[in-house]
């Protein structure tokens, strides 16, 4: 029998409504972190390699998204997480963007509009490129790129990230 987990807190409103979408995105490739230390559910500490940067992702009209769903294996459950990048630069410099993307191993946090939240994804597993599209006739020309869960496992711990966490990697990104 898999282990429960009891419910240890009341399910209340917020009343934080309003803004949707994300503020901003930061992903960082997976083999760049050093350490991730999580307790209860929140990212509490990160430390990349020596050198390694967090990339930000322009949250330009909800061009960048994350995404949980339900993942069952064996009755132990995890979240399938999804994280959608609009690639806007066409350029050389894009392709290579896209490329990366399709061949690595990425967690992402992700800055809710909404309270400012930090939620986190791919935070044990990473998430691996699951599609990509590009049509010059409906989207400009521009590639959007689904990374999510790896097939295989559970899934992922839905996670947040402390401030401390949040500007240790805003300390340690390239914006442009």
């Amino acid at each position: 029998m898999a282990c429960l987990t009891k419910l240890n807190k009341a399910i209340v409103f917020g009343c934080a409504g309003g803004a949707i979408g994300l503020s901003e995105l930061l992903l960082v490739n997976k083999i760049d972190i050093q350490s991730i230390t999580v307790v209860d559910n929140e990212v509490t500490a990160i430390t990349l390699v020596s050198g390694a940067k967090a990339y930000a992702v322009d949250c330009y009209k909800n061009g960048v998204k994350i995404a949980e769903a339900i993942r069952s294996l064996d009755a132990a459950n995890g979240m399938e997480q999804t994280v959608t990048v609009t690639v806007y630069d066409k350029s050389k410099d894009g392709a290579r963007i896209v490329d990366s993307l399709l061949n690595g191993k990425f967690v992402a946090f992700g800055k809710l509009k909404d309270g400012g939240v930090i939620k986190v994804a791919g935070g044990l597993a990473g998430l691996e490129a699951a599609s990509a599209d590009s049509d010059t006739s409906s989207a400009g020309g521009f590639t959007t790129v689904t990374l999510k869960t790896p097939d295989g496992g559970r899934g992922d711990s839905v996670m947040v990230a402390s401030t401390t966490a949040w500007t240790y990697l805003n300390a340690n990104k390239i914006t442009g």
